[in-house]
């Protein structure tokens, strides 16, 4: 099916990334130009809010350290925002939660 992606600006001005749908390897080139085209206008931020996020496999997982990776070289933070419990899980697991910052929704703006 693919995955949608929204895009919005918090009210602190951070750019916030919203995907919806599965994070797989049919999502992963999406949603890295997405995080691309952002990273290109140089934010203070970047939220990637995963609140309609389901399922994440192993592709996806790869792409948000490459994300991380990119924004840091470019003086971006990037955060993972609202991650459900299965996905806090995995995170854990693989580690990700170690290097990418993963927040509370009430944490930032909307």
């Amino acid at each position: 099916m693919g995955i949608r992606l929204d895009r919005q600006t918090d009210r602190e001005g951070a750019r916030v990334l919203i995907p919806i749908g599965d994070l797989d390897r049919d999502a992963v080139e999406p949603l890295s130009a997405a995080v691309g085209e952002e990273l290109a206008g140089r934010p203070a931020r970047l939220v990637i809010r995963m609140t309609h996020v389901p399922f994440c496999d192993s592709s996806g997982i790869v792409m948000l350290l490459d994300a991380h990776t990119d924004a840091t070289g470019r003086g971006v933070q990037l955060v993972l925002a609202d991650v459900g419990e299965h996905l806090r899980g995995l995170f854990r697991l693989s580690a990700l939660d170690r290097v990418v910052p993963i927040v509370e929704e009430s944490s930032h703006g909307r």
